[in-house]
């Protein structure tokens, strides 16, 4: 046991007390900086966790009220339309269906009804084929029909427009 206290004596031991003294610092602040970068890691993924909460809450806010602008715009259309094609019919039943009244007295030239003529026409020498000709079912109610349901449309989609622009904040011309 003698050589070993005298090998023990040789040793730095300035030196080693040094370096251990550097390793334990270095060891706790490396434990320190880990749970403080730690700490900072988890204040970011709960500020983001709550930023994308509150993303998805104006998303839900801005969807439904798009849905209520939707849904009131189309019910006004329906209403609109029904009471356009109910003033319709019934400015259709006031005016009579032709341009000639029947004369009480058949004083001109030109007779009230036309005779039909006994002739057919001849063929065209290019025919058209039926499937491309339009359909001639298109009345006078009708077009007039089509003409103010697409109209209430445009105007409908306008007003649609405005509305989802003021949603967003966006000024409308």
């Amino acid at each position: 046991m003698f050589p070993f206290i005298e090998i023990l004596k040789l040793l730095p031991w300035r030196l080693i007390g040094v370096a251990s003294l550097a390793l334990a610092v270095f060891v706790g602040g490396y434990r320190y900086g880990e749970q403080h970068v730690a700490a900072q890691w988890d204040a970011e993924k709960a500020a983001q966790a709550q930023a994308v909460a509150k993303q998805a809450a104006q998303v839900a806010a801005i969807t439904t009220h798009q849905s209520t602008i939707n849904q009131e715009i189309s019910n006004e259309f329906e209403n609109e339309k029904a009471k356009t094609v109910a003033d319709s019919l019934d400015l259709l039943a006031r005016v009579p269906r032709r341009v000639r009244y029947h004369a009480k007295s058949h004083s001109g030239t030109v007779p009230e009804v036309p005779a039909a003529t006994a002739r057919v026409d001849a063929a065209s020498t290019n025919p058209i084929p039926a499937a491309a000709q339009p359909e001639a079912s298109a009345t006078c109610e009708k077009l007039a029909e089509d003409a103010a349901q697409t109209t209430l449309m445009v105007v409908e989609f306008q007003r649609w427009y405005r509305e989802q622009a003021n949603a967003f904040g966006e000024p409308t011309k």
